[in-house]
């Protein structure tokens, strides 16, 4: 289940700069529903999704958690948080923590990032394990956490974008680095349900994983950001192995 907490926060990587854009906002408060949906059953409310941004001196920090709904708290419990704080100036991330909760799962993950050396480092640690486990990887400008790509590219100059070509970035996970890419396809229009017609900017990603017991390697996720100066992720779907997840924008 937190991968779907992961795809929403991968999602926002296309959110891009306008005339005038604010990447990241004190007392900014985003909510998205997860559901899921399959041929022959009906759409299923999964987990509701909030992140919250505040100024704290020189950073922003932003708080990320995912709760299961209502609809399957009685067959699996998820309550997901995550911590990521983000230069200022530069919104390169400095620091992400992750303590996730999830049925009798758990597990917490410290990411250290040194800009300098160009590496960043994972501190991963469960209740089961004997002796946690610590990594250091090195990464480019291109690289960050879901959460931190998810505020820092939506700065991205959509004027520098060629439609069709695809974009690399880097996602940090836990012990290891992954390549992933985005594409940009224009502007169109959408209906979405509780938000009516919206202008919107088109993206598709290639999705990453740490594992494939959700989300396969190379699956497309698509995404639909508003066409003005918030560049807010309005849709984002995806196939899964049945069915497919959707998250949309509810407050």
């Amino acid at each position: 289940m937190k991968k779907f907490l992961l795809l929403l926060a991968i999602g926002a990587i296309f959110s891009a700069k306008a005339q005038v854009v604010e990447p990241l906002r004190d007392g900014e408060m985003l909510v998205y529903n997860v559901s899921y949906r399959a041929k022959l059953i009906p759409n299923i409310n999964l987990m509701r999704v909030t992140l919250r941004t505040m100024k704290e001196d020189d950073s922003f920090h932003v708080v990320g958690n995912g709760r299961t709904s209502v609809t399957v708290g009685g067959i699996f419990s998820l309550n997901d948080t995550y911590h990521t704080w983000l230069d200022e100036k530069t919104l390169l991330p400095t620091r992400m923590t992750s303590d996730l909760h999830e049925n009798d799962y758990r597990i917490r993950a410290t990411y250290s990032y040194d800009w300098n050396a160009m590496t960043v480092s994972t501190l991963v640690r469960r209740p089961s394990w004997t002796a946690d486990k610590y990594t250091t990887m090195p990464i480019d400008q291109n690289s960050g956490d879901a959460f931190s790509l998810f505020y820092r590219l939506r700065a991205l100059d959509i004027g520098a974008l060629v439609v069709g070509r695809p974009y690399p970035l880097t996602l940090v996970l836990n012990e290891v680095t992954k390549p992933i890419q985005y594409t940009y396809h224009g502007r169109e229009e959408l209906k979405i349900k509780k938000l009516g017609v919206r202008k919107v900017l088109k993206f598709t990603c290639t999705m990453a994983t740490s594992d494939g017991t959700v989300y396969e390697e190379g699956m497309t996720l698509t995404v639909w950001v508003s066409d003005d100066q918030f560049r807010v992720p309005l849709l984002m779907e995806c196939p899964v192995r049945i069915g497919r997840v959707s998250v949309t924008l509810v407050e």
